[in-house]
């Protein structure tokens, strides 16, 4: 019970309700748009929002995962920094794993490996250059991870075989993604960038609401090629 109250008096309810908002609208609309046939691809659409919206409590709320995993509160004199490090690590992994459900919501076939050519050169250059000499301890390690799975997403979200409309939706809405992480962890580890909160929050949305419709442009049609114009 102690961690429970602790939770409750510590949280940033205003924030989290403003920056969760948005992307739980969007499961409802999904659910709502999706309720006579639900497949594979919206589900897996589904599961990413929902996983995202906790990554986006726990980089709200920093003590999140000290009080749910240690099952009590953290000391008075536990440092800030420590605590804000959890709760970014655990964030960080939601999504990764809402990344996850965004890639095995757009599927392998086709492979069609050439959008990498581009991804990959671009996610070097931005992470040898950039982000690796800024990055503390662990986060050298996992942030390449992320990267990697966020990489793949991108590159499943150019090449699924949607019907025109929702594939525009789909591949706007992961580039949309990769922009505002990018952003994200350059404002984070490296420099203050202007208008941060406005770029980074801006490009979030409009991706979570893009792969929404992605999911809700048609029914089971989603696997379907799309069309050649001749």
């Amino acid at each position: 019970m102690g961690s429970v109250s602790y939770l409750l008096r510590g949280a940033k309810w205003g924030s989290m309700l403003s920056k969760c908002l948005p992307v739980f609208l969007c499961c409802v609309y999904l659910l709502y748009r999706t309720s006579h046939q639900r497949g594979r691809y919206h589900k897996f659409i589904l599961a990413g929002l929902l996983l995202s919206s906790l990554g986006d409590a726990c980089l709200i709320y920093s003590h999140l995962f000290i009080v749910v995993i240690g099952s009590q509160a953290p000391c008075r004199t536990s440092p800030p920094s420590s605590m804000a490090r959890s709760g970014f690590l655990t964030g960080m992994a939601f999504f990764a794993v809402a990344h996850i459900s965004y890639i095995c919501a757009f599927g392998w076939s086709p492979l069609n490996p050439f959008p990498l050519a581009v991804i990959l050169p671009v996610e070097g250059l931005i992470f040898f250059t950039v982000l690796l000499p800024e990055l503390p301890g662990l986060l050298v390690y996992l942030i390449p991870l992320y990267i990697l799975l966020l990489g793949t997403m991108v590159w499943r979200s150019l090449v699924v075989p949607l019907p025109r409309d929702a594939w525009l939706f789909a591949a706007t809405g992961g580039v949309s993604f990769m922009v505002s992480d990018t952003a994200l962890a350059i404002d984070k580890f490296c420099t203050p960038l202007p208008y941060a909160e406005a770029v980074i929050m801006g490009t979030y949305y409009l991706a979570q609401i893009l792969l929404t419709l992605s999911a809700t442009d048609g029914t089971e049609q989603h696997r379907e090629p799309r069309k050649k114009k001749h």
